[in-house]
């Protein structure tokens, strides 16, 4: 029998499979992260772009340096891109063709320049982004590249097609020029 945690692995790679920039969202402590970092194990060529700050803009429970620590646990061989310099010298555009995954740990609180990087990245052929946000409210302009998204419960996912996902972040952020503005100022 398998249990709930493999359940929802499993869901989440079949996803990450069909899907190339998907938004996993879901309530602290459900495993956004570490079932995405599990789902995407067999994969090689995992980038993991790290945020200092969670969904509301505190900082990491015990330090941002512990938290990359525990990331960097769940996959030895991720690629760990941390600081705001390292990410916005990131040549990601290089990673085309390798079957790249880039796990984006959470949108609130990045620079507008980061913001503005992350636009790009989820124009990039055939690099799969997965997007973590705690509330499908902070990725804003995002939605118009996402094709699905993830709304992670305890017991399995809600995929949430592209279309449906759009309302609902016009329902939740009416502007999202003006919510991004907020959320850097």
């Amino acid at each position: 029998k398998m249990d709930n945690k493999d359940k929802i692995t499993n869901e989440m790679r079949e996803t990450i499979k069909r899907y190339k920039n998907i938004v996993i969202s879901g309530e602290v402590g459900v495993g956004k992260i570490t079932h995405t970092v599990e789902a995407v194990q067999d994969n090689a060529n995992v980038y993991y772009l790290g945020n200092p700050v969670d969904y509301v803009g505190k900082p990491r429970p015990k330090g941002y340096d512990k938290y990359i620590d525990y990331i960097i646990s769940l996959k030895k061989d991720m690629h760990i891109i941390a600081t705001e310099k390292e990410i916005l010298s990131f040549d990601f555009s290089s990673m085309r063709g390798d079957n790249a995954i880039l796990i984006i740990d959470e949108i609130y609180g990045r620079s507008a320049e980061q913001f503005e990087k992350v636009l790009g990245i989820l124009g990039i052929e055939k690099l799969k982004v997965i997007i973590i946000a705690g509330c499908l409210k902070n990725v804003g302009r995002l939605i118009r590249d996402i094709d699905a998204a993830v709304m992670l419960i305890p017991d399995g996912i809600l995929l949430i097609e592209k279309e449906f996902a759009k309302k609902i972040c016009r329902v939740l952020c009416p502007d999202p020029q003006v919510e991004q503005a907020k959320l850097f100022n």
